[in-house]
């Protein structure tokens, strides 16, 4: 469980667990404000983006998650949230960047090292 800000009110977050669907995979998370009112929320995840490697399964509650945590900081009282809604390729993507580590590059920098000619005797 987390919390984030609306309005300057304390928000709870619980996670609560996926269903995998055809389609792809469901995450769930129930928000709690300050007087104990909750509101459920599902975020999809494509198959295929899971099956292509945009995103790591380890990697896709925490995807949703942070767009969850966003769109609340941004919830008015007169455009409240979905409670469903769809994470899109580019979110993935951003994503990724985002927590990819860092290229490593070998001891000679971006280029491979020119191939020895073995000389003949």
């Amino acid at each position: 469980m987390s919390t984030a800000t609306r309005g300057g009110g304390i928000l709870q977050i619980q996670y609560l667990g996926f269903q995998s669907k055809q389609r792809g995979r469901d995450y769930a998370y129930l928000v709690t404000n300050k007087q104990s009112e909750q509101r459920r929320f599902t975020f999809s995840i494509p198959a295929e983006a899971l099956l292509e490697g945009r995103v790591r399964y380890q990697d896709a509650a925490s995807v949703c998650y942070q767009k969850l945590q966003k769109a609340l900081e941004l919830e008015t009282d007169e455009q409240p949230l979905p409670r469903y809604a769809k994470v899109s390729i580019q979110e993935l993507d951003e994503y990724r960047e985002m927590h990819s580590p860092p290229k490593r590059h070998n001891q000679w920098g971006l280029n491979r090292p020119p191939k020895r000619r073995h000389s003949e005797v």
